[in-house]
């Protein structure tokens, strides 16, 4: 079998001759702007910004870089990736791509036959992942149109709102797509999710589900199920204000090699064939 190389580690160092002006801008933030109405947004994205950074610093989960993907994923040479318009990728409501970027990378280093996604929303994520892996058959699952309280009890208010917002307009962005022929919608709690029979040795699962503990530690152990002996498993939301994402793969990592994308909120797992069992 062939031996991976253990992911790259960049190191950074501080450029004295922006310290000063970086203090500087900071004091104007936190004093100036946070008193302009104008302005506050520039500090409350400074404070998410602070918080993120502070969460991947004290992170023990080993990173790997974008960069490294491929041969993480045992691509020696990858291809040309290809991202949905900016227009299709503003359905998702995130504004950015960096999330798609790493999926098309992934999807295109990996060469999956089969792909399921737990999370579909409007269907960016499986549209990136279905052009970026054209063998593949793409089953991606989300809530009924029509849901009960009892379905949705345990996710926060926020996953609350997102479904709320995405009853009427699931998987829109790949429905008039070409790609849609492989992307295959299936309806269900994902907590009580039995996977139908074609779902068996799924080479990619994607989870951007329910973002509660109880959500994303059904939601794994449904992917550790039906995953092929060298099959990946990508987290989404893996951040410092999303605690049950946080905790759940926290705890995880102690029995998985677990890796955080660098520069994103997403965590990969690569199953080793000999730990199949």
């Amino acid at each position: 079998m062939k031996t991976l190389p253990p992911p790259k580690t960049r190191t950074y160092k501080v450029d004295s001759r922006h310290f000063m002006p970086m203090v500087g801008d900071l004091v104007e933030l936190v004093t100036v702007r946070i008193a302009d109405k104008s302005t506050r947004s520039h500090v409350v994205q400074l404070g998410r910004s602070i918080r993120q950074h502070a969460f991947d610093a004290r992170d023990t989960l080993p990173v790997i870089d974008h960069p490294s993907l491929p041969a993480f994923l045992g691509c020696d040479e990858l291809g040309d990736i290809v991202l949905p318009s900016v227009d299709t990728i503003s359905l998702s409501g995130l504004g950015f791509v960096i999330p798609y970027t790493l999926l098309a990378t992934i999807a295109s280093a990996l060469k999956p036959k089969k792909i399921f996604e737990i999370g579909t929303f409007r269907g960016v994520g499986a549209l990136t992942m279905a052009i970026n892996a054209p063998q593949a058959e793409i089953y991606t699952l989300d809530l009924p149109e029509q849901y009960t309280s009892t379905e949705i009890e345990t996710l926060s208010k926020g996953d609350k709102e997102w479904v709320r917002l995405s009853r009427t307009s699931t998987g829109f962005a790949f429905q008039s797509h070409p790609a849609s022929v492989r992307i295959h919608q299936l309806r269900g709690n994902s907590l009580t999710f039995t996977p139908p029979p074609e779902l068996r040795n799924v080479d990619l699962c994607f989870i951007d589900g329910g973002h509660s503990y109880e959500c994303i530690k059904a939601d794994t152990e449904t992917a550790l199920r039906i995953l092929s002996p060298n099959g990946v498993i990508v987290w989404d939301d893996y951040t410092w204000f999303i605690d049950g994402v946080s905790n759940y793969l926290t705890e995880l990592s102690r029995s998985l090699r677990l890796h955080r994308i660098a520069g994103s909120q997403l965590v990969i797992y690569r199953r080793e064939p000999e730990h199949f069992h």
